[in-house]
């Protein structure tokens, strides 16, 4: 075999020990492949939704007509990758690359550490070039513009293969990752090896001296920060992430950010202006703020200036360390209130880049391998987080570490609620757009028709590229 000149991707450590934000990729013109598959939308997307449904003959169906693939690897095959853990994290992966290794001599994992400065567009001009790595680790909006680029493996011709597929897929992997696949014509291009979202962190001493309990619903999130408020006599709640944080609540009031469908935006309906007004009430009774120039609510919260606050679910390592024995840190699963249970999934996705038919499949091989229940359950531990198969979330070492970690306990407790905001090319500029207007409704400085008018037009500029 000759000599691999592709490199892997990884990029884990924003979100799990700061938080995912999605980094701008410029959008690129679609592939004539990509052209021709859009032409067979119609046809693709009946078939998916019987697959969806679990039906063995359309799974028959889809092997029939996918692209040949290798089932057997018949020489070395090296997968090198590209990543950004460090500590336990990166002493974690070694490992499981290192067994992986063993039950299949053949097959070499690289690990190499990479920065994350300008991560995304390396790997975006990679994908120019056709010289992508193994494979690419990256937040979901960002695939979009991987797959346009005619760049990614559809998996489901190794998922449902008869040889090396997952057996039981549809029925083993968290449901909620099906809304990330809508966007890409309910094709499988990309997986998590864990999920993670938004929870109400808050100071469990405090809550209890106060005999109160962390709100369940939106609602209740007033009463709430007015009595934390109170206690510490300044703004005791916040959104670590404000536009994520009213994404959320608007999607659960039934409301949506973009109609997928006709492209059009949401972001600025009744619902929409009721729930910044919501949160604007609470910014003006002084008993809610914005991060502002702190940046991160870790050392607010850990100094006592900040009681309770929602952020992601990777955030805990941080706050744990920042807090210490100072009090007891507390966990709780992300209020919800409205026709629609939903916390946005933000874990970075794994993909499988097109090279050749052996290293194609010796990644896949690798991702199957992570994705089992033993390995990915002790996945769950490390990283403090869901695993993605629900067989793992049943092996004992994970139900066990649900008694001592609040953090996965809350993420655990809102499995069944996690879903993927839109995944299209130009959602990076369309968050961009709301987050700036939201900022400038809340401090004032533009009033929330212009704020909203200036973010629908930005948004819908980058969407329609």
């Amino acid at each position: 075999m000759s000599k691999l000149r592709r490199i892997a991707a990884l990029g884990l450590t924003a979100v799990l020990l700061g938080g995912c934000v999605p980094q701008k990729v410029a959008a690129p013109e679609k592939t004539e492949e990509i052209k021709a598959e859009e032409a067979k939308t119609e046809e693709s997307q009946a078939k998916n939704e019987g697959k969806n449904e679990g039906t063995n003959e359309t799974a028959a169906t889809e092997a029939e007509t996918a692209a040949a693939i290798a089932t057997e690897i018949t020489g070395p095959v090296e997968i090198t990758i590209w990543h950004q853990y460090s500590d336990q994290y990166e002493v974690w992966f070694q490992k499981v690359a290192d067994e992986f290794h063993a039950k299949n001599p053949d097959i070499t994992v690289k690990l190499q550490y990479q920065p994350a400065d300008q991560y995304e567009a390396k790997v975006m001009a990679a994908a120019k070039a056709d010289d992508l790595p193994s494979m690419v680790h990256s937040a979901v909006a960002n695939m979009t513009s991987y797959i346009n680029e005619g760049a990614l493996v559809n998996m489901d011709d190794y998922i449902y293969d008869s040889t090396v597929g997952y057996e039981n897929f549809d029925e083993d992997i968290n449901s909620g990752l099906n809304q990330m696949y809508v966007p890409w014509g309910n094709k499988r291009y990309a997986m998590p090896l864990f999920l993670g979202g938004n929870v109400f962190f808050y100071n469990k001493t405090m809550f209890e001296e106060l005999g109160i309990e962390p709100p369940k619903t939106w609602s209740e999130v007033e009463a709430v920060a007015t009595a934390v408020s109170d206690k510490i006599g300044k703004p005791g709640f916040g959104f670590q992430i404000m536009v994520d944080g009213y994404m959320e609540v608007l999607t659960q009031a039934g409301g949506e950010v973009i109609d997928l469908e006709n492209k059009t935006i949401g972001f600025d309906s009744e619902t929409a202006r009721e729930k910044i007004t919501w949160y604007k009430d609470l910014i003006n009774k002084k008993v809610a703020r914005l991060v502002g120039d702190d940046k991160h609510f870790t050392n607010p919260f850990a100094n006592g200036d900040v009681g309770c606050y929602v952020a992601l679910s990777g955030n805990y390592g941080y706050l744990a360390t920042a807090v210490g024995d100072k009090f007891e840190l507390g966990a709780a699963p992300l209020p919800q209130e409205g026709p629609k249970k939903f916390v946005s999934l933000s874990e970075p996705v794994f993909a499988i880049a097109k090279t050749n038919p052996e290293e194609e499949l010796a990644s896949w091989m690798f991702l199957k391998y992570l994705l089992s229940p033993e390995v990915n359950a002790e996945c769950g531990t490390v990283f403090g987080a869901l695993p993605a198969s629900t067989a793992a979330m049943n092996e004992s070492v994970y139900q066990d570490f649900l008694k001592v970690n609040p953090v996965a306990a809350a993420v655990y407790e809102q499995r069944d609620s996690y879903g993927y905001m839109p995944t299209i090319a130009g959602w990076y500029e369309l968050r961009t757009s709301l987050d700036k207007a939201l900022e400038e409704i809340m401090l004032d400085i533009s009033d929330m028709d212009t704020a909203l008018a200036e973010a629908r037009k930005s948004a819908e500029a980058a969407i329609r590229k």
